[in-house]
């Protein structure tokens, strides 16, 4: 009896102290003010925008400990110019990861493309370090063999930490 009681404590012990130093949101975030500039930089598909560096894609995030808010900023977000709105989803994974991916609505029926930004807000972050996946999207991937497999990819997948800052900028 003992031996169960003791192994119940160090079994909870371990979750405790793992639960402490998770880098993971624990609270429902929800995302607000979600915005967007107009489309700029409009050029073919086929050919570069004069003074657009590809380069200049960031995400910038302001943290407020205050209000515990983000204000988020999705700079140069490209899309079909042929689009009729644009934004940023939010969800969390079952492990505390927040995922941000943004969405526009196009028929990419046009040979054009452009840049826009995306501005959000992001409610209840009491965390100042967490782990933030930008732009997850899961694809099919067929071989040369003529097999089939999934893959997922990201545009970033780590961890954001506000502790000696208040802005964090992640180019893309």
């Amino acid at each position: 009896m003992k031996k169960n009681v003791l192994l119940l404590l160090s079994v909870l012990m371990f979750v405790l102290c793992s639960c402490s130093t998770s880098d993971n949101i624990t609270g429902d975030v929800s995302l607000s003010k979600v915005s967007h500039s107009d489309c700029e930089n409009h050029h073919s598909s086929s050919t570069r925008a004069e003074g657009f560096d590809p380069s200049s894609c960031q995400l910038r995030l302001t943290y407020n400990r205050a209000d515990e808010t983000i204000s988020g900023e999705y700079l140069n977000y490209t899309l079909c110019c042929d689009y009729t709105d644009a934004g940023i989803n939010i969800e969390q994974d079952g492990n505390g990861t927040l995922v941000l991916n943004p969405w526009n609505d196009s028929k990419g029926l046009v040979n054009c493309i452009c840049h826009l930004n995306i501005y959000f807000s992001l409610r209840n972050v009491t965390m100042d370090t967490f782990h933030l996946i930008l732009n997850r999207r899961t694809v099919i991937v067929i071989d040369k063999d003529g097999t089939q497999h999934q893959e997922t990819w990201t545009d970033y997948n780590g961890i954001v930490s506000f502790k000696d800052k208040n802005v964090v900028t992640i180019n893309l």
